[in-house]
């Protein structure tokens, strides 16, 4: 197995990430607006396994406060800790970046990710009832707002 790395994109890269993210996000955002998220004040970071792109995330930036808009890992790629690499690689950036705190949300059902952010030190703020709606897929949901520190 080659080794992860995470790094800033690419253009051939930010096309793999949004392949990715048709695949595993329920209502996928438009190209272009994918696209403007990659851009100031937005951020992305990608992980690679060998040359492949195995995952992405997506960031808002603004004053000392970041916000992780999107991330997500292709499904034939969990489990080896793609997700765990990346975030630690988003963090990074983010105290890089002289970020104070970072902030997500996440929907109440996805345990995985929840245990990934709980694990990497986020705390949850409050849930948002019925954040998401329903989908032909999906039934409305409750959003978890996690954050965390950055000052340490």
């Amino acid at each position: 197995m080659s080794e992860l790395m995470v790094c800033k994109p690419d253009p051939q890269a930010l096309q793999a990430a949004y392949q990715i993210h048709q695949q595993v996000v329920p209502q996928p955002w438009r190209f272009d607006t994918f696209i403007d998220c990659t851009t100031a004040p937005y951020s992305a970071r990608v992980v690679l396994q060998g040359h492949r792109v195995i995952g992405y995330a997506l960031l808002l930036m603004v004053v000392d406060e970041a916000t992780l808009m999107d991330l997500g890992i292709v499904e034939d790629a969990r489990g080896i800790g793609a997700g765990q690499q990346l975030l630690q690689g988003v963090i990074a950036h983010c105290k890089a970046s002289h970020m104070a705190s970072l902030w997500l949300e996440v929907r109440s059902s996805n345990r995985v990710a929840r245990q990934l952010y709980s694990k990497a030190g986020f705390i949850i703020q409050e849930v948002r009832k019925g954040y998401y709606p329903a989908t032909a897929h999906t039934p409305t949901e409750d959003a978890v707002i996690m954050t965390m520190s950055l000052n340490a």
